[in-house]
């Protein structure tokens, strides 16, 4: 009863609003958050936490709040979602508030897009209601578009603006509505709404229009036929809003609902494509008070649940064919079609690397109303159970092989389908390219409480310790060549090898050895101490430490002058780091002779919850980069995530070297005889990676491609088959991009150039 008077009173705002609005066809509530309870309501909203490093550090307009799910900056009482702007020096960054985000769990097309909320002001202040692309069809920002429902700077509190961005080229249009004088938007509460129709975008305030756009006022606009999703955030600083004064916070931004209106002729059922006899598949439409729902399924499918509701469950039978909905609302009706052109083949899904003996390993088939099922393992390999049904547990044996199962419907098809499962590799961990008589490496293979080891070395060199064991130490002399262990478990003995490159390179420092002098900047602290957590990648004695204090900005750390760069010699740069928590690390290289912080390169590499508490080989290829000569190294790492709770923030680095033989090894995680090749460099168009045995096969790595801002605008995951990757950079404009590959213990960035 609540939402049917709620509906009725949008009825009657609809007769304040100018006549070309109030002819449109009606609309009804089709989705909605009243904020009624005492947490926000993941079903609707994800938190967008961080700065937005490394991808788009500061969220491309230098801002400097910390967005968390703290209730300091979030909560829902008393019927409001209330967002808190506030300094906080206890936290990751001086400043924090909070953003919320619909993506993947409310995406629209079309509609009226509404809020009631009362806005803050003050000094860098920037509420915003928006909305961003689900997916970028059309490239990245501005390209795929961005609709602003509601925005207000805080110096000018009685200032509403309304906007669009598309392009490229960039484009962009605001309207404007201005309170009478002496009034602020911070005083009361107010209505925000946009109604995005195919031709037209119009914005409104407690109903009153005081902006519109159509295709012949901005361009590109097709990027405003596709999905998007709601944004609501509070932004502290950066370029549009100027400076934060810390005098005027906290401040808040209350939003008492959000609703979303749409025509019932454009309203969309959701769901999935089936298989032939698919189980349980659901299917609904937006829930409109007082509607009636009447599904109509093919004739040999079956409604098991949900007829005369929003949803339903179906069950398919042999025949294909479309879902329909006769949908009644209060003022309209609407016949919704979800097409079934025809059954979808169904795909077998589960790991696709295991390790030796490993138990307990599930496989899926789409689950089926009928039918027999067949599975096949390898020979060595045991089915738990399931043998009869859509899902199998497996027990693994010693052997890579193939899982098969077969589908026998009852409509008279059969369906196959084959996944090849490969065993987990164990590569050699240690630095893979030394210089000559180089002494006390480590080389390290995951242990096996099961296995013996016996290992092998170059010619010259000699195992100090270690030789049985997991881990041992070398001293080498000027000899190339391999070092091998044999692992020998009850699957029997694999022989794992690492090829060593001695050859000459440049040490700035592994703290053991060879000292750099570093000064910290920005209330960064930094001295040398004893390697807290030695590991097989670095079990140096000694390390370098840098605290950043909560009182430090967020890329606080550390910079050294070092003898020259030429990058023409020395193209690969190397660096060890360990960290406390997630965040991102950030190596440049600077020309002391250009004025302070302007960085020549700067590149940003993730570090992501696995790789805590654990050294990382992070490795720089600026191979095919102009030679200019640095002499500047700087280091940094911003913390980032929830579960950050300490008030000093705390990072290690060593082993800083640069290398000159680029057909030699640059990764501590396994064995490589040359690195990382992009293909050709420069293009206009595609790019192939060949990662070659950096990333062995059967194993996964992350891909990603980066812009000089730091903008990710491509982005996968690899399964590693031996083969080149191709990406596709034909829509970027030209400029320089970094390649970034993420595996087990290490990262990789490669400099890349796009041409017109």
């Amino acid at each position: 009863m609540d939402r049917i008077i709620r509906f009725l009173l949008f009825s009657c705002l609809l007769t304040s609003i100018p006549a070309q609005i109030e002819a449109q066809p009606c609309m009804e509530l089709i989705w909605a958050d009243e904020f009624d309870g005492t947490v926000l309501d993941t079903n609707n909203w994800s938190y967008d936490i961080g700065d937005g490093c490394p991808d788009l550090c500061g969220w491309g307009n230098n801002e400097w709040q910390f967005y968390t799910d703290a209730p300091e900056n979030i909560r829902v009482e008393n019927g409001l979602l209330v967002i808190t702007g506030r300094e906080d020096s206890t936290a990751f960054s001086d400043f924090t508030s909070a953003k919320i985000i619909s993506q993947g769990k409310a995406d629209f097309r079309y509609g009226r897009f509404e809020a009631r909320m009362r806005l803050p002001q003050g000094q860098g202040v920037w509420p915003a209601f928006w909305m961003l692309p689900t997916e970028s069809v059309y490239g990245i920002w501005p390209r795929s578009g961005e609709m602003d429902i509601m925005e207000m700077i805080g110096t000018n509190p009685g200032q509403l603006v309304g906007t669009v961005h598309t392009g490229m080229p960039y484009d962009y249009e605001s309207g404007y509505y201005d309170l009478p004088a002496g009034q602020i938007l911070a005083d009361n509460f107010h209505v925000y709404a946009m109604e995005w129709e195919p031709d037209s975008i119009t914005w409104f305030i407690d109903g009153i229009q005081y902006h519109q756009l159509t295709p012949d006022d901005i361009g590109p606009w097709a990027p405003f036929q596709e999905d998007f999703y709601l944004i609501i955030n509070l932004a502290l600083g950066g370029n549009w809003p100027g400076d934060v004064d810390p005098a005027v916070l906290p401040q808040t931004l209350e939003v008492d609902y959000v609703r979303v209106y749409n025509r019932p002729d454009r309203i969309r059922i959701e769901g999935q494509q089936p298989t032939v006899e698919a189980a349980g598949r659901s299917y609904q439409a937006p829930d409109i008070a007082g509607a009636d729902y009447n599904w109509t399924v093919p004739a040999d499918a079956t409604i098991t649940s949900g007829q005369g509701t929003h949803a339903i469950t179906v069950d398919w039978g042999c025949t294909p064919g479309d879902i329909s909905l006769e949908l009644q609302t209060p003022c309209d009706n609407a016949n919704l079609v979800y097409t079934v052109a025809g059954f979808v083949t169904p795909t077998l899904s589960g790991p696709e690397t295991v390790t030796e003996s490993q138990i307990g390993v599930t496989y899926t088939f789409p689950q089926t109303s009928a039918g027999a099922f067949t599975w096949e393992v390898p020979a060595n390999a045991s089915i738990v159970s399931g043998q009869d049904s859509n899902e199998i547990v497996v027990d693994w044996g010693c052997d890579p092989g193939e899982v098969v199962v077969t589908f026998n419907s009852t409509c008279g098809e059969t369906f196959s389908d084959t996944l090849t499962v490969a065993l987990q590799t164990y590569p050699i961990s240690g630095q893979s390219y030394v210089p000559p008589n180089t002494v006390n490496q480590t080389y390290s293979i995951e242990e096996d409480a099961e296995a013996t080891y016996s290992w092998s070395v170059p010619a010259d060199a000699s195992i100090l310790s270690g030789q049985g064991t997991p881990s041992i130490q070398v001293d080498f002399g000027t000899t190339s060549g391999v070092i091998s262990v044999a692992v020998a478990n009850s699957c029997g003995t694999k022989t794992y090898e690492f090829p060593i490159d001695v050859t000459e390179s440049y040490l700035y420092v592994d703290f053991d050895t060879r000292d750099l002098e570093f000064v910290p900047h920005a209330d960064a602290v930094f001295e040398e101490v004893a390697n807290p957590f030695p590991s097989g990648i670095n079990l140096s004695q000694s390390v370098g430490l840098v605290y950043k204090p909560a009182i430090a900005p967020r890329w606080a750390g550390v910079e050294a002058d070092v003898p020259e760069i030429p990058l023409d010699l020395y193209p690969v740069m190397t660096r060890k780091v360990l960290c406390t928590d997630t965040g991102a690390v950030s190596f440049m290289l600077d020309d002391v002779d250009l004025p302070p912080g302007v960085d020549r390169y700067r590149i940003f590499v993730e570090y992501g919850p696995e790789d805590v508490n654990t050294w990382v080989q992070l490795v720089f290829d600026f191979s095919g980069r102009p030679g200019g000569v640095y002499e500047r190294l700087r280091f940094t790492h911003n913390h980032w995530g929830p579960s950050y709770t300490s008030d000093t923030e705390y990072w290690y680095f060593d082993d800083v070297m640069a290398w000159s033989d680029l057909s030699t090894s640059t990764s501590a995680e396994v064995g490589i005889t040359e690195t990382i090749t992009v293909y050709p460099n420069p293009s206009s168009d595609w790019f192939y990676v060949e990662t070659k045995d950096i990333f062995p096969v059967g194993s996964t790595y992350d891909l990603e491609v980066l812009d000089v801002q730091g903008r990710s605008v491509l982005r996968r995951k690899v399964f590693a088959q031996g083969q080149p990757v191709a990406l596709d950079l034909s829509t970027q404009p030209a400029g320089l991009y970094f390649v970034r590959l993420s595996g087990q213990s290490l990262r990789y960035v490669k400099a890349i150039s796009k041409m017109e």
